[in-house]
């Protein structure tokens, strides 16, 4: 775990703020050159990453924006004791200037871009997205790349605070059929797995709203333990993290590798 937790540190680390994504691109791509993972980038500096042992007929994929709020020179990551959603004291990381004074550490999303690349090294077979200016209306995923998922079977993104929130509905975009294996698998897990307090809910926008805009496989999004997100005491509860990340493996796990179809009523996406 001491090197998975150096990586959530070091993500935390990276300044972006959208528009100005430049410094977490290189990041991953630099990244994903040194472990070897076949990928490529758009015009907008969306990247695409495909991680393939087996032979399978649809892939998974997992997704996380770039971006944060925050525009920040220096994030002096610091650990702290702070209060997970249910009120109990946990080890968290929070983000410091040079002065001392808490700046905003990004969790959202940078706690989903360490989901993704904690996922490439432990499944055997995925497609993982990083998206540009979701902040300001899903720039980079609203364009994302036709041809990349065309043999997508589902699509999980790590962008909601806390540990009890799974998105059902983005801006009023449904986002699965309850009536579907899909439902009927991801609930199951989520409630073994995820917070006893989960529960289902319409959540403003973010990636997958855009992709259930454009395709017709399920999407889900769930939490990834960043709390106060947009404000300058934004922190991250590790915990919250890691059991995130497990769930949303543990989903694809029993899921599979095959297509779980729902085409939902097209709305006007965000510009």
């Amino acid at each position: 775990m001491n090197d998975n937790y150096e990586l959530l540190k070091e993500v935390l680390s990276v300044p972006t703020v959208t528009y100005k994504e430049t410094k977490m691109v290189n990041f991953l791509v630099d990244w994903l050159k040194k472990n070897k993972y076949s990928f490529f980038l758009d015009k907008m500096n969306n990247i695409y990453v495909q991680k393939k042992t087996t032979n399978v007929d649809f892939y998974p994929c997992f997704v996380a924006h770039i971006d944060t709020v925050h525009e920040l020179d220096t994030i002096n990551v610091k650990e702290e004791f702070l209060k997970n959603d249910q009120g109990e004291l946990k080890k968290s990381l929070k983000a410091y200037n040079d002065f001392g004074n808490p700046t905003g550490i990004g969790g959202d999303n940078k706690c989903g871009v360490f989901a993704c690349l904690q996922l490439l090294k432990e499944l055997p077979n995925l497609k993982v997205c990083f998206f540009v200016s979701e902040e300001t209306g899903c720039h980079g995923s609203k364009n994302a790349d036709n041809k990349f998922f065309n043999d997508v079977g589902y699509c999980i993104q790590f962008d909601a605070p806390g540990n009890t929130m799974v998105t059902e509905y983005s801006m009023g975009t449904k986002l699965f059929d309850r009536g579907s294996e899909f439902f009927e698998t991801i609930n199951k897990v989520l409630s073994e797995n995820l917070n006893e307090d989960f529960e289902y809910g319409s959540h403003p926008y973010t990636d997958v709203y855009a992709l259930k805009q454009k395709f017709d496989f399920s999407c889900l999004n769930i939490s990834i333990g960043y709390y106060k997100y947009h404000t300058k005491n934004e922190y991250v509860v590790i915990e919250d993290v890691y059991n995130g990340i497990d769930v949303g493996k543990k989903i694809s796990q029993k899921l599979g590798y095959k297509k779980y179809p729902f085409v939902t009523k097209k709305r006007n996406l965000l510009f």
